[in-house]
């Protein structure tokens, strides 16, 4: 896997390993040692401990020490096996040469083993203030061994940083960062390794888990599958695999991926008990699952997992039984939070709600952010008859969950229920927005796993094949016809999709699915066809967009008149600022776009893309000063975003300050080193400056990382406002 890569849940490349014998390194070593310390040196590495002792006795008595001596010294007493010995000595040459590289290395080697956090930090900060690639990659490896995966991250990050381009640099950065929660950052790298490896089954394994972590488990599955094509008997990506697929509700496919890891893992119990699990979720094997869950359970009564998950497959036909397993659950693990929620809802279902409020309170007093533990508890002081209270928890759970349509529904209903209709109205026209239209159950039966395996071209085909067997089924499904039409329009079968968004307009869709295939038609250009759905959806500014494309500006500021004064956003703006430029109205545009980003129009400030787009405009007029002023006070509500970065940096080298870009640049390749148009960039700068060779290995660097060809159509950093140079769609 990987060139002999662990690519198991620890951290174990071959950068993450440690040298326990460094004295021939002349990088680690601030003297070359006299040739009777080579030759004891020699000794050490063949196993010879006992002829080489007495070579270190007797320089070790023959006076003071130099630092080479005592560094070889530690060496030896490590290699012979003597670490207390061998810490003897390198304390001294620390004492000595506090930043000497080997001396900390194995100091903080020995403190990590010996399980001595504070000392193994010191001797890490004296490893990490030397800006050695190396000697970094060792550092992060061992905080990552200590379990502190943010200082590893940032060390990696400092690694990949000084090495731009290398695979391996990238890979212990996502990893790190996976274990250190920051997941889009760890997708991006591991992105980023990905196309330097595509093959690596490894770096699908950590992507697919990254995916996971993050609830995109469609996409997990996608690329655990692919993982499991190149490693077709690792274990631990069948059993992540199977995990994944469970989460996505691909129960069929978890199954499976289960059978495949009991294969190489007969012995694991949990993941039996997890397969039963599943089972028992797949249509028709119900009862399969559920009496494997029960021969489990019998084995192993003392597993408080089991009788949840038992509880959870039984409330339906045996309530009673339910209960029990939950009160056992609980009993077993009083800090199971999900079992504390469930016992609650099921006692609320029978109407026991005085117990159910004390199951809710040991849940919340676990997990006081949990939001359907929040709105279960609204529910239940509803039901007796505590309006006031259910108010409130009603309402935190809705401040923690914007989107969550259910508890805005239940909010207004016990507004409603207090006589506080307009207020109650508010809550409920928002349930009423936010509510899906339709909702279908996961996909159960295999299936997707072998998708994840197919050609691009392949998936595509067997998708749109799906999407049509399921819209000749349910042929009133408006949202199944849109992505139809949608899925034959990206694989460029432009009839088969024009007859399906037809047949689309002609169905009673609500205003969400038409304004959706609206916004999908606009995306794919096809400007002419967005135009019926967007009438008819209410998405007005949209409507704007497609008559501009269409019949031409005069049209589209038609159409943006009509929209209220308190509808009229930054989005509102900075369209009617592209219309009126592209009309030929520059001052105008340029001042309706200043007024956007200065916050005078309603609504939150400016998304990124929108402030990107505005510097853009004014850039097309030569104001590259302003443009990334603009972009600058973006950035402070947006400090992470990379792409403003980026622009920002270009529109300070337009503006003529080259330093101040060239700044801007190496802090962006510092902090998202896997990330090729930085490189790109700065390539085109170099160039500009007449600076070939610098040049050169910028674009290299963006190459390696899946840049496109630079010399063909981004020629200067001019052609950067062009579409294809910035990496958008044209």
């Amino acid at each position: 896997m990987g060139g002999g890569r662990n690519s198991g849940c620890g951290l174990n490349s071959r950068h993450w390993l440690f040298p326990v014998w460094l004295a021939a390194s002349s990088a680690l070593n601030a003297q070359a040692p006299p040739p009777d310390l080579r030759e004891a040196a020699r000794l050490d590495s063949e196993g010879k401990c006992t002829e080489s002792e007495p070579v270190y006795r007797r320089a070790l008595s023959a006076g003071s020490p130099s630092s080479a001596l005592l560094n070889n010294a530690g060496n030896h007493y490590l290699a012979c096996g003597n670490p207390a010995k061998a810490r003897e000595y390198f304390e001294l040459l620390t004492a000595r040469v506090p930043s000497h590289p080997n001396a900390n290395l194995q100091l903080a080697r020995l403190a990590i083993e010996e399980n001595r956090k504070a000392p193994a930090e010191k001797f890490l900060r004296a490893l990490t203030a030397l800006n050695d690639p190396e000697l970094l990659a060792e550092a992060g490896a061992m905080y990552a061994r200590l379990g502190d995966f943010k200082l590893a991250q940032q060390t990696f990050q400092r690694v990949a940083a000084l090495r731009p381009g290398e695979f391996d640099a990238l890979w212990n950065l996502g990893r790190a960062a996976a274990r250190a929660g920051d997941l889009p950052r760890a997708r991006e790298t591991l992105e980023a390794a990905l196309r330097l490896k595509p093959e690596d089954p490894g770096v699908l394994l950590e992507l697919g888990s990254a995916h996971a972590a993050g609830g995109d488990f469609p996409r997990a599955v996608f690329l655990l599958a692919q993982a499991q094509g190149k490693s077709p008997v690792h274990p631990g990506i069948a059993l992540a695999l199977a995990r994944a697929a469970e989460d996505a509700g691909y129960y069929g496919d978890s199954v499976i991926a289960y059978d495949r890891y009991l294969e190489f893992r007969p012995g694991d119990e949990g993941a039996r008990r997890d397969r039963a699990r599943v089972v028992a979720n797949t249509p028709g094997r119900r009862d399969e699952g559920l009496k494997a869950l029960e021969e489990y359970v019998a084995r192993r009564p003392q597993d408080p997992a089991a009788h949840f998950q038992l509880a959870q497959l039984c409330w339906s036909t045996d309530a009673g039984k339910s209960l029990a397993h939950l009160a056992e659950a609980v009993r077993l693990d009083p800090k199971l939070a999900p079992a504390h929620t469930s016992r609650a809802w099921l006692l609320h279902r029978l109407g026991r709600d005085a117990e159910a409020l004390e199951h809710l309170r040991a849940t919340l007093e676990l997990t006081p952010d949990d939001v359907r533990a929040l709105d279960l508890h609204g529910l239940v002081l509803v039901a007796l008859d505590r309006p006031k209270d259910a108010e409130t928890a009603f309402r935190k759970a809705a401040a923690l969950s914007p989107a969550d349509w259910e508890v805005r529904l239940h909010l207004g209903r016990a507004l409603m229920e207090q006589g506080r209709e307009p207020e109650a109205r508010v809550w409920l026209d928002e349930y009423r927005k936010l509510r899906p239209a339709r909702q279908r159950d996961p996909r159960r039966e295999p299936g997707m796993i072998e998708l994840a395996t197919l050609s691009a071209a392949e998936r595509r085909a067997r998708e749109i094949e799906r999407f049509r067997t399921m819209a000749r089924a349910r042929p009133d499904d408006a949202l199944l016809r849109m992505h139809l039409g949608s899925l034959l329009l990206s694989d460029g079968r432009e009839e088969a999709a024009d007859r399906e968004f037809r047949a689309l307009l002609a169905m009673n869709a609500d205003e969400s699915t038409l304004a959706l295939a609206g916004r999908t038609l606009l995306d794919a250009g096809r400007y002419e066809w967005a135009l019926p759905f967007l009438d008819r959806s209410g998405a007005r500014l949209d409507r704007a967009l497609a008559l501009f494309h269409t019949r031409g500006p005069d049209e589209a500021l038609t159409a943006l008149a009509l929209v209220p004064e308190s509808e009229r956003s930054v989005e509102f703006l900075l369209l009617k600022a592209e219309i009126l430029d592209n009309a030929g109205h520059a001052r105008e545009a340029q001042q309706l776009v200043a007024e956007a980003l200065a916050g005078d129009a309603p609504g939150d400030a400016p998304r990124p893309q929108i402030a990107e787009q505005a510097a853009l405009l004014l850039a097309r007029h030569e104001r590259y000063g302003d443009a990334a002023r603009l972009l600058t006070r973006a950035m402070a509500a947006a400090p992470h975003n990379r792409g403003l970065a980026l622009s920002e940096a270009i529109m300070l080298a337009l503006d003529g300050r080259v330093a101040e870009a060239r700044q801007r640049l190496k802090r962006i390749e510092e902090r998202w080193p896997e990330w090729d148009r930085p490189y790109r960039a700065h390539g085109l700068m170099l160039a500009a400056e007449k600076r070939d060779q610098e040049a050169a290995r910028k674009f290299r660097t963006a190459a390696a990382l899946g840049s496109a060809d630079t010399d063909t159509k981004c020629r200067s950093l001019r052609d950067w406002l062009l579409p294809f140079c910035r990496g958008v769609a044209p």
